[in-house]
């Protein structure tokens, strides 16, 4: 992958996107790529919001914006898959001291 959206649209993590005019509205997940990644990436986001504090804060602050469980859930998902794209490109070991 070129760069992380590729990933995320791989995984089929990425919104819908809506042009008309002058405005472009961002919507639901799409239902594109694989369903199976997308579900194991759901099930980890669900496991490091556990045992990560960054992930933690990450998904309250998306919780408290008044997104849906699932839907601070996915951001979850697509926060984790960008790091670990930018893991894979950059060659790096995952430090936890690094994470915002």
């Amino acid at each position: 992958f070129q760069t992380p959206n590729q990933m995320l649209a791989y995984a089929g993590l990425d919104p819908s996107r809506s042009e008309s005019g002058e405005h472009a509205y961002n919507g639901h997940m799409v239902k594109h790529g694989s369903s199976h990644l997308r579900y194991v990436l759901l099930n980890c986001a669900e496991m490091v919001i556990l045992h990560n504090p960054v992930f933690y804060d990450y998904y309250r602050k998306k919780r408290e914006e008044g997104k849906h469980h699932r839907v601070a859930l996915s951001h979850v998902a697509r926060k984790l898959v960008r790091i670990i794209f930018f893991l894979e490109k950059n060659n790096v070991d995952y430090d936890p001291k690094k994470m915002r």
